[in-house]
């Protein structure tokens, strides 16, 4: 005899089938490509997101060096496949090494570093790499000028066809966000937050502070490399001006729009600042002003983003709903 309960699919299961249309998603805009293209640009943002969420999400170390870390991946892959003929499906994993290395001894000097502090190390260091690749040894990185990057080829597929590379952006954006999720579940992910929430506590229950907030800069530089490998690949062509310190601040938007220290919170807000960036790009100067506005009102009315605040609305709900039933009964 079957069991009824066992036919009907859980609440967590129920919860999760609108992100099958994801897939589909290319096939509904076969006509209109450059919405695939955008598309792309929102699983570069999310990984690049989910990988500054936990740095500052769940460690509490806030950085504005992930244009940085972007363009140490996108640079860092072209150049890896143009001087040494490397594939680059595999100078994308390199470069996404290279930038976790770099993170972690980054990190190592500043770990004791905090607030003002240290947004003022990250906005130096991101100073540095800008000036690296527009005043490159011999000109390697093309200067000013910018360099052409290469289109990936796996197993004798193109991606430069915007379609095939989404698909192959999806595996990686799947990937890499559920090793979050992983992450920030195991011991790692709770040391990172006793750091956030005292880290003077944290070191008196024995854990090394120093370490973990090293780690966290190693998993940050990690995802954001290789979301700027990914983008590289994806235009063909890289300049500084990608990789200047504005974009840094997009990137901190994305992850308080979406919310902090939430397995979606990085996915929403990658997704909907990247929309939200091509609307905005039609008012050029003003750009700017528009981005500090939204961050001031994310600040000071919606700490929580999107996720936060919605599982505040949601819990006043249940708890109103609790109040009118024992009312009634």
């Amino acid at each position: 005899m079957v069991n009824v309960t066992e036919t009907i699919p859980s609440k967590k299961m129920v919860k999760y089938l609108p992100l099958l249309i994801i897939p589909l998603l290319p096939l509904i805009l076969s006509n209109y490509g450059y919405g695939i293209m955008l598309l792309c640009f929102a699983e570069i943002y999310i990984i690049a997101t989910t990988g500054f969420d936990v740095l500052f999400g769940y460690s509490g170390q806030i950085s504005f060096a992930t244009s940085a870390f972007f363009g140490i991946g996108a640079y860092g892959s072209a150049l890896l496949h143009k001087h040494f003929g490397i594939p680059i499906a595999l100078t994308m994993i390199l470069a996404a090494v290279l930038g976790c290395i770099i993170g972690m001894l980054f990190a190592y000097p500043v770990s004791k570093l905090r607030f003002a502090f240290l947004s003022l190390s990250t906005i130096s260091f991101n100073h540095i790499i800008h000036q690296l690749i527009t005043r490159s040894p011999g000109g390697i990185t093309g200067d000013f000028n910018g360099m052409f990057t290469g289109w990936l080829s796996l197993f004798g597929i193109s991606f430069a066809n915007h379609t095939l590379y989404f698909y192959y952006g999806l595996f990686w954006t799947v990937l890499l966000v559920a090793l979050k999720m992983m992450l920030v579940r195991s011991r790692v992910g709770r040391a990172f937050l006793a750091i956030k929430q005292n880290q003077h506590a944290a070191e008196g229950m024995g854990i090394d502070t120093r370490k973990y907030k090293v780690y966290a800069f190693g998993v940050y530089g990690f995802y954001v490399a290789f979301a700027g490998s990914m983008y590289g690949h994806l235009v063909g062509f890289i300049s500084p001006e990608t990789f200047a310190q504005p974009q840094s601040v997009l990137f901190v938007i994305m992850a308080m729009f979406g919310g902090l220290c939430s397995d979606w919170g990085p996915v929403i807000g990658g997704a909907s600042i990247m929309l939200l960036n091509d609307i905005l790009g039609y008012l050029e100067q003003f750009q700017l002003l528009a981005y500090g506005i939204l961050l001031m009102v994310f600040i000071v009315f919606l700490p929580g983003g999107i996720v936060g605040e919605g599982k505040k609305l949601l819990d006043k709900i249940r708890r109103q709903k609790e109040v009118d039933t024992d009312v009634k009964g």
